[in-house]
């Protein structure tokens, strides 16, 4: 994936243009313009590293952490579920923004179809995350439930799937 910046369609380097904005532009500074789309030329290059840590991250909650939800004694659950809660979310929302935002700019600045298709799963892994896996949560701070454990591990697969799939397209538009 390669961003196009106006500046290029200018034939200009990015860091030449003059400190006026031009004509379609008149409202935003240059410099407004420059801190943007550093940020999103940063999330572009580093896409595939970002796909790959939420594959990982992912990956190992479904596989280990899920299942291990039914070997944690009762009267430990609480205290552990909220300690987990708070870790992985120091790991996990800064990687669902920068991967949604990168997603979402890259159908803006690539051409074709597989980038639509990544935002649509990271979306997709999104709703399910705030809308199945969050109320879960929620309702396992209150203490140790083996049937919302089991629909966590069950709905947990959709978002590993998803995610999944966003590497692997990931990997192609490298």
């Amino acid at each position: 994936m390669q961003l196009l910046l106006c500046s290029d369609l200018e034939g200009l380097s990015f860091y030449r243009l003059p400190k006026e904005c031009k004509d379609d532009f008149k409202h935003a500074k240059n410099d407004d313009l420059l801190i943007m789309t550093i940020l999103l030329e940063i999330l572009n290059e580093h896409a595939l590293s970002v796909d790959f840590g939420m594959f990982v991250i992912i990956s190992m909650v479904q596989i280990i952490v899920y299942p291990a939800f039914h070997k944690i004694k009762e009267e430990q659950f609480v205290g552990w579920h909220r300690n987990y809660c708070n870790a992985i979310g120091f790991f996990v929302l800064p990687m669902m923004i920068c991967q949604l935002l990168e997603s979402a700019s890259a159908c803006f600045f690539s051409v074709g179809d597989l980038v639509w298709v990544k935002l649509s799963l990271v979306s997709g892994a999104w709703l399910i995350t705030f809308f199945i896996s969050a109320p879960c949560h929620r309702i396992l701070q209150g203490g140790k439930d083996t049937a919302v454990i089991d629909r966590l591990i069950r709905t947990n697969w959709l978002r590993t799937v998803f995610w999944t799939a966003a590497f692997l397209i990931s990997i192609v538009l490298y």
